[in-house]
């Protein structure tokens, strides 16, 4: 037993939260692989049976369907999911005041004091869990995860199956971390798949860099996912009534009607709030406009964001609606933005669960073809080489396909 001198992160998610709530209202759907489709047209969240056969958050239904024709194709109630959601907050702030949302069925719980060993964390877990199980239903069952640090307690989580518990102890938290993939960290795609070119597929890799490394190659963003990857992750869970918000506005030299000008003009306005949000990696769940015209009157209007984001189009094209939406009035004299509901940044679901034995051997179907086909010698693999060079460039090499496993 290993006690703990410090306080300690809860993690709570429920996977496929909005399937999930979709099958405890309706039991004929159990088994049912199931696409829910958002209010634009993608995918909102799916099942695990769907998930399983390539269907992802974000894409279109046509291609959700291609992937999986047998998948039912349902309207997601999103309202619905926000009161569920807010249920959920509530069971978890029964524990603790301090509850950070993270995505769809996913929060930050601080347990302070509470639990010192990792046999007091497990029973006070169990309790949580039931909590939540009673709460919401018997489909809606939770992974916890439970260590010093939210990267850690949230990674355990992932890896940890609905209805278990995983708790890391202080000590071991960068042994848990070593092995596991480098795509659970919160980093924009192009940076995951630049680890990925330099052969770092685990986190253990990654946190084995020089911190100076990998400042100059990633800049803030891989700085703190270094920390995350050596277990030494310092953030608070901030409560979700202290979530800070970012604002801009401008005063515009002459009062514009113009919708591209005016878009241009937000555009110039959130870039910069939206770049500290990645360089941090964060996300926010919810823009606020603020107009105010060249005959004094003011509108606000807001717009909140399926998922958390911090990308800067997304944005953008959300205002250029907002603005749409005040067509007809008098030429706007000023603007502010303020992005709100800003929290962590939710690595892709997709990335988060290791390959099921069935698709690794399909994996190696594919490239037992691909040798017979092309030869061996055509197909290559990164791998570190060099661990201990000073450039992350100089650290990898390529190994010559002789069948190297999946």
């Amino acid at each position: 037993m290993v006690c703990r001198e410090k306080g300690s992160v809860l993690y709570c998610t429920i996977p496929h939260f909005a399937a999930a709530l979709v099958r405890r209202d309706d039991p004929g759907l159990e088994g049912w692989p199931l696409v829910l489709v958002g209010p634009e047209g993608r995918v909102f969240d799916v099942s695990a049976e769907a998930a399983t056969r390539g269907v992802a958050v974000g894409m279109t239904a046509w291609v959700a369907e291609v992937r999986c024709p047998e998948a039912r194709l349902l309207e997601a109630d999103i309202a619905r999911c926000r009161a569920e959601l807010e249920s959920l907050f509530q069971v978890l702030e029964r524990a603790s005041p301090a509850v950070e949302p993270h995505g769809w069925g996913a929060a930050y719980v601080d347990l302070g004091d509470q639990a010192h060993t990792q046999a007091e964390a497990a029973e006070l877990l169990r309790a949580i869990g039931r909590e939540v199980r009673r709460e919401l239903g018997e489909h809606l069952q939770p992974a916890l995860g439970w260590a010093a640090r939210k990267f850690t307690a949230q990674t355990a989580a992932r890896r940890t199956p609905p209805g278990r518990l995983l708790a890391v102890a202080d000590m071991y938290e960068r042994t848990f971390l070593s092995p596991l993939p480098t795509a659970l960290l919160p980093l924009d795609e192009e940076a995951l798949r630049r680890l990925s070119f330099l052969g770092l597929r685990t986190l253990g890799q990654f946190a084995a860099l020089p911190a100076g490394a990998v400042w100059q190659q990633f800049g803030r963003p891989g700085r703190l996912a270094h920390r995350c990857a050596r277990g030494e992750d310092n953030r608070p869970v901030i409560p979700r009534g202290q979530r800070p918000q970012r604002t801009a506005e401008i005063e515009l030299e002459a009062a514009l009607v113009d919708r591209e000008r005016l878009a241009a003009a937000s555009r110039r306005l959130v870039a910069p709030l939206l770049a500290e949000l990645r360089a941090t990696l964060q996300a926010c769940g919810q823009v606020r406009l603020t107009v105010r015209f060249d005959d004094g009157s003011v509108r606000e209007r807001s717009r909140a964001f399926l998922l958390p984001t911090a990308n800067e189009d997304r944005v953008v094209q959300a205002i250029e609606q907002l603005l749409a939406s005040m067509d007809g009035l008098a030429p706007v004299a000023a603007l502010a933005v303020t992005l709100e509901q800003i929290q962590e940044a939710v690595a892709e679901q997709r990335a988060l669960f290791p390959l099921s034995d069935e698709q690794r051997e399909r994996l190696r179907e594919v490239e037992r073809y691909l040798v017979a086909r092309l030869g061996a010698n055509r197909l290559r693999r990164a791998m570190l080489t060099q661990p201990g060079a000073p450039l992350p460039e100089w650290r990898i090499g390529w190994q010559e396909s002789g069948g190297w496993g999946i």
